[in-house]
């Protein structure tokens, strides 16, 4: 190799460094620093408890040998969970270093925590599994917890929600309140019909999360479209 060629590697060397590693530096340790620890407090946890790595980094259908579609209506729930959140808090940001919208910004915020909380409710089976199964309180209090939660939301943005098509998100409530009340006694509904009583609860559920990403996706479309773009 030439001396002219490796004053140029090096020179590629030093502008990659300059232009892109030493600038990332801070990110780099923001994103991979926690994700290290998670893996390896995982891999303490299994060690610890006994239970294979695998069973915490797997598909649970892999593990399991169901077929993929097991749980299928419950993963696209999750999705719209997530992308519900992501463009909730997107939207924030734009609004917070943006538009300088303070209102709108908190309403973001608010709802993309809340959306994260029934995320993590959903996907983690909270209020299913580990309220009454591990810490011995009833799923009845946990959703007794949501209730005072929605009503500060709506209170709290209601000026912000009647100027919005608030149809969607009332749609979604109601399906949430069908879910629950299905879920609160389901050992009634399932003596009558257990495979209409699941129906109507999970796909009550789905029609909630539907309802309630479609209503938060189109309010952030719609604000950052004539607030941003505009400005």
């Amino acid at each position: 190799m030439s001396c002219s060629k490796s004053k140029s590697i090096i020179m590629h060397v030093k502008s990659l460094w300059h232009c892109q590693v030493k600038p990332l530096n801070p990110l780099l340790a923001y994103i991979y620093i926690p994700a290290i620890v998670a893996l390896l407090a995982l891999t303490l946890a299994s060690q610890l408890a006994g239970i294979p790595i695998s069973y915490f980094t797997r598909d649970p259908s892999a593990i399991m040998g169901v077929p993929f579609y097991i749980g299928l209506l419950s993963n696209l729930g999750i999705l719209l969970w997530c992308s519900s959140a992501a463009i909730c808090l997107f939207s924030f940001i734009v609004f917070r270093g943006v538009v300088k919208n303070t209102k709108f910004a908190s309403f973001f915020l608010f709802s993309g925590v809340l959306t994260i909380i029934l995320l993590f409710d959903d996907f983690f089976l909270i209020h299913e599994s580990v309220f009454p199964d591990y810490l011995n309180i009833s799923e009845k209090l946990f959703y007794a917890g949501y209730v005072p939660t929605l009503l500060t939301y709506l209170v709290t943005f209601r000026k912000i929600i009647l100027k919005t098509e608030f149809l969607l998100l009332l749609l979604a409530l109601s399906f949430f309140g069908l879910s629950i009340f299905i879920d609160l006694f389901q050992q009634a509904f399932h003596l009558l019909k257990p495979n209409l009583a699941d129906l109507i609860e999970d796909g009550s559920k789905l029609l909630g999360i539907i309802s309630w990403c479609t209503y938060l996706v189109r309010v952030c479309i719609k604000q950052v479209k004539s607030k941003v773009l505009f400005q």
